[in-house]
């Protein structure tokens, strides 16, 4: 593990898109140290202004935006001349921030202010602020640009912004001091680093809900996930070391010791090496990506991408999992493999042959039970959402999501033959598939029916005997999915002709008079008032 010398007090880190170049914030000493990735070293030290903290670049590599703690202010960077070209007032002790994925947006955390300002880039100007709770510390945005987290040290909470309104949608609570905070590349999962917890937090986007916790972390501070998803790296100052963590069970899988007082990891686009800030000896180690099997889990059906990574790799000539060899597998570099898990039905290690006669185990792949979903229950519900859907199957232990379409929820309930999920919202009516996202696989397919609330425009014939008896015929809107027909209170028999018309027979009433008509569907209950006059 190399030792890169920088300046006083390096906080944190960031790296060109193309990898080529590491930007360190130097707290202590106004600075940002350039690291070149491919000579290792410092070519350059930017000066800027007073207790430089949070580094980001831009989507284009063309920026690098620097929060300035100590002026109220942000320095922007040019990349190519690795020069100061610019500084943003209007912040308030910026400490955390982050770029749109558009590069159109910076996202600060203005510490002294409790809030976050939105810079934009094109005119370099702060054009919103968004009270947040206090003690805000860092900044992360949503890989669709839709939604911004802030994670709160004075708060112990982390708020959602909604980077359309600029308003706080959500707020979460129950942390401890709350750090880092980083978004899985699919935006399905946020990760928040509690500082005074000794854990890292898994926070469900679409319910924005704490759904997973990951402890026996020592005082973590910033964390990095692999662009691929399936790794995140936590920095432990408690114990000077660098966790693993296999974003799929939620494990601690490789803990790298040797640092001195990390505070944050920074991965290269290529995933295969970590630069991790020593604040306590002002330095930045460069370590490869610890070496293991990502995924290391799939269906017995085989077909599961396996990441490999580690050192002389490059003349692989087979891959084999167990007795049996890859479906097939790609050596990317020295340091990486991607093979295909064939199919197979026990726990087997993973085998790499090198050259024409050298074989080693490097790792261990589990073949998990084929998931089967076969029905949902209930079928169709409000648009509104919110009650309780069951999936029927088997295999489904492992389930991890449930998707009404492209919108991902987090099981409240997991058993082997039945999964139990909240239904979302939705915004319009109408079928949406319903599949499973388990860590084997899933097999089947449900339909859900979102369904708009009823109307009804006219009851014929408008009269009848108290005796009942009386066909009448409803019509209306959104009625294919009617549940129950009243009249006057009371059940009524019914069938469902289509989506705009109900036939019901009047069932009897104790006395002459007006009688409301009341269709309630899986979308909700419409009332004609006195619809029907009992003679």
């Amino acid at each position: 593990m190399d030792e890169i010398p920088v300046g006083h007090a390096p906080i944190k880190a960031a790296v060109t898109p193309d990898g080529r170049y590491v930007y360190v914030s130097n707290f202590g000493s106004s600075s940002l140290s350039v690291i070149d990735t491919t000579t290792r070293s410092v070519i350059t030290t930017i000066h800027v202004s007073s207790g430089p903290w949070g580094v980001e670049v831009a989507p284009d590599g063309l920026r690098a935006y620097v929060a300035c703690f100590g002026t109220d202010s942000v320095a922007v960077i040019d990349t190519a001349t690795h020069t100061v070209t610019d500084t943003l007032t209007g912040l308030n002790k910026p400490i955390g921030l982050t770029v749109s994925p558009d590069g159109s947006r910076v996202y600060v955390a203005s510490q002294g202010g409790s809030r976050v300002d939105v810079i934009s880039t094109t005119s370099d100007t702060v054009i919103a602020s968004v009270p947040v709770g206090t003690g805000t510390r860092n900044v992360a945005v949503t890989p669709d640009g839709t939604e911004v987290y802030v994670t709160e040290e004075g708060a112990n909470s982390v708020s959602v912004i909604d980077t359309a309104t600029l308003t706080v949608i959500a707020t979460l609570s129950g942390f401890l001091l709350p750090r880092g905070v980083a978004v899985s590349p699919d935006g399905q999962r946020v990760y928040v680093t509690e500082y005074g917890g000794n854990s890292l937090d898994v926070i469900d986007t679409a319910t924005h809900s704490v759904v997973d916790r990951v402890t026996g972390l020592p005082i973590p501070y910033g964390v990095a996930i692999r662009h691929d998803g399936l790794v995140a790296y936590v920095a432990r100052d408690g114990d000077d070391s660098l966790s693993a963590i296999d974003l799929a069970s939620n494990e601690i899988i490789n803990t790298v010791p040797g640092f001195h007082a990390p505070s944050w990891p920074v991965i290269t686009p290529d995933d295969l090496e970590i630069y991790v800030v020593n604040n306590g000896n002002e330095t930045v180690s460069v370590l490869p990506t610890p070496a293991g099997v990502y995924h290391d889990e799939g269906p017995m059906s085989g077909g599961t991408p396996v990441d490999i990574i580690g050192e002389g790799l490059g003349n692989t000539t087979a891959v084999h999992f167990g007795c049996q060899p890859a479906a097939s597998f790609t050596v990317v570099n020295d340091q990486e493999i991607v093979a295909i898990s064939p199919r197979l039905a026990t726990d087997v290690k993973i085998d790499v042959s090198l050259g024409q006669h050298t074989t080693r185990t490097v790792g261990h792949f589990y073949y998990l039970p084929d998931s089967v979903l076969s029905r949902i229950s209930p079928t169709s519900g409000p648009l509104s959402g919110g009650g309780t859907l069951t999936v029927y199957g088997h295999g489904l232990i492992t389930t991890t999501s449930v998707r009404f379409g492209d919108v991902a929820v987090t099981p409240s309930f997991v058993l082997d033959d039945r999964v139990t999920v909240t239904v979302p919202p939705a915004t319009t009516a109408g079928p949406v598939p319903i599949t499973l996202v388990t860590r084997s696989n899933s097999y089947g397919r449900a339909t859900f029916t979102y369904v708009a609330s009823p109307s009804i425009t006219s009851v014929s014939p408008s009269t009848g005997s108290t005796a009942g008896g009386t066909p009448i015929l409803t019509t209306g809107t959104e009625l294919a999915f009617t549940q129950s027909v009243t009249i006057g209170g009371v059940a009524a028999s019914f069938g469902v002709v289509s989506d705009t018309r109900i036939v019901a027979v009047t069932p009897p009433a104790a006395s002459p008079g007006p009688a409301d008509v009341t269709v309630t569907t899986t979308g909700g209950t419409a009332t004609a008032p006195g619809a029907f006059l009992y003679t």
